[in-house]
């Protein structure tokens, strides 16, 4: 298949390019800037601002499929630049692509259902309820994109997941490494939670699935296979890194009121909630089932950590 991979220069871009091209498929790829893509076989098309006014059907022109990767997900973005990124381009590509194009894949997350699953796993048919300004404008984009794949007879996938880590991840599991790295003890031995996670192997897997397989539609959870808990994760990252987990216990409600006088208060909710996720209807819908564990995913990250740290 012939297939437009938007963001393509990215932590989630690169893999998911080297998939593609592993699976037999042309790639044309959209990048900021000329990037090293891993193989001349890439057509790159160079778009500063995926935002920006020009034409989007020389983006799609001749491909089967889309798979919109593009977004902005700092959290110092103002909430214009997230709708202007996350939703406005994100609607323009589609309806670009409508009527052309058979298949439109959107990384979406689970943001868009909130950040505390409590005792449960969300699945596809929870309420979507966001707690901050870029889950919302991912919701914002779904509502958008359902409503042009619809009118122009597009199928559209939506993937949902948590956080992803893996070789070059960076923003707080970059910092979570560097922490367990560094051997300060943490206090975190109280956290009685579980999370979901996701390897970036096993998300590019799915996301080439959601581009290949006839029936892929409608919103997508994904996962690992085993949620873990805050202390958990620090531990078995601890040993890949052949580190010792150095945890103590603090009560997560004073770890939360400590998080807001020093302003990470977001940081430390994110550390002790649970946010855990039922994949089932992407085995159901894709036969997909994660092909890496959690530690494996893990030992190769560590692996590249310390090719970077030392």
């Amino acid at each position: 298949m012939h297939v437009l991979l938007t963001g393509a220069s990215g932590f989630i871009g690169k893999a998911l390019c080297r998939e593609l091209l592993g699976r037999g498929h042309r790639v044309r790829a959209t990048v900021r800037r000329p990037a090293p893509l891993g193989s001349s076989a890439v057509e790159q098309i160079v778009v500063p601002d995926i935002a920006a006014s020009f034409d989007r059907r020389m983006l799609v022109d001749g491909v089967d499929a889309v798979v919109h990767l593009a977004a902005i997900a700092h959290r110092n973005a103002s909430d214009f630049e997230l709708h202007r990124v996350n939703v406005e381009a994100t609607v323009r590509l589609a309806e670009a692509a409508s009527g052309t194009v058979r298949r439109f894949v959107f990384l979406s997350s689970v943001k868009v259902h909130g950040e505390d699953s409590g005792g449960g796993a969300y699945s596809e048919t929870d309420v979507l309820r966001p707690e901050d300004s870029y889950g919302s404008a991912k919701r914002d984009a779904e509502l958008a994109l359902t409503e042009v794949a619809t009118q122009g007879g597009m199928e559209l996938v939506m993937i949902r997941p948590p956080v992803v880590y893996g070789p070059e991840v960076g923003g707080n599991f970059l910092r979570l490494l560097r922490l367990v790295d560094s051997g300060l003890p943490l206090p975190l031995a109280g956290v009685f939670n579980r999370r979901s996670l996701l390897y970036l192997d096993n998300l590019v897997d799915a996301i080439a699935r959601c581009v290949e397989h006839p029936g892929a539609r409608g919103p997508l959870l994904l996962s690992d296979a085993e949620s873990v808990s805050t202390p958990e994760l620090i531990a078995r990252i601890a040993r890949v890194l052949d580190r010792p987990a150095r945890l103590f216990r603090v009560s997560p409600a004073l770890l939360r009121m400590a998080g807001a006088v020093l302003g990470r208060g977001g940081e430390i909710r994110r550390l002790t909630r649970s946010l855990m996720i039922d994949s089932s209807r992407a085995g159901r819908v894709l036969d997909w089932r994660p092909r890496h564990t959690l530690d494996e995913g893990l030992a190769e990250t560590a692996k590249w950590f310390r090719s970077v740290s030392d």
